[in-house]
């Protein structure tokens, strides 16, 4: 008689790990199949993206996504320099009510022909973080609105300089006569490449 309880007992004990390792199982399925499905829902997010898209965006594409007002500048209507085929525009925009204030924007998209410059200018320009005092200004490398930046100003000659890069693809280069470096992240503020059409 005491036998069989002590066969209930094994056999209670060994269907409560079964059912315990079932769920685990179940578990870890479900678990993998939602990492899957995580995975596949940023591929395809990254397949959308203007980073990986197929081929550089198009110079008219840029010159239509770069503002024509912003911050008290007017943009000039022609590009002040023309690079052929090339995935890389130039404007200037000049101060709405003081003509002397003015600056360049040069903006070149990496993909393509231009990888090896962009590489080039992001290692040249965007190096170690640093700030050194000038005679008649400054200098630095630093992180401003999460964006490391290569930044120069010397307001004695009223000139400024900004160049950065996005997703490590596009190029933003601006020189300015009579303006500060805060103009330049006031336009920054706005120009988001992942709102370029393709």
């Amino acid at each position: 008689m005491k036998t069989p309880s002590y066969l209930h007992l094994i056999l209670g004990i060994a269907l409560t790990g079964l059912l315990a390792c079932e769920a685990n199982e179940n578990s870890t399925h479900e678990s993998l199949k939602a990492s899957s499905e995580q995975a596949s829902s940023e591929s395809k997010a990254k397949e959308n993206s203007p980073s990986t898209n197929s081929g550089p965006v198009s110079k008219s594409n840029l010159l239509d996504w770069l503002p024509m007002n912003h911050a008290g500048f007017t943009r000039d209507q022609d590009p002040s320099a023309d690079y052929g085929d090339l995935s890389r525009v130039q404007v200037r925009y000049v101060h709405d009510e003081n003509p002397q204030k003015q600056f360049t924007l040069e903006v070149l998209d990496g993909k393509g022909p231009l990888v090896v410059a962009l590489n080039g200018l992001i290692n040249a320009n965007l190096g170690e973080e640093y700030d050194e005092p000038l005679l008649d200004g400054y200098a630095k490398v630093y992180v401003n609105n999460g964006i490391k930046a290569f930044e120069r100003h010397t307001p004695a000659d009223g000139k400024a300089f900004l160049n950065y890069a996005v997703d490590q693809r596009f190029y933003f280069d601006f020189q300015g006569e009579q303006v500060s470096p805060e103009v330049f992240w006031e336009f920054q503020k706005i120009l988001d490449p992942s709102s370029l059409s393709l």
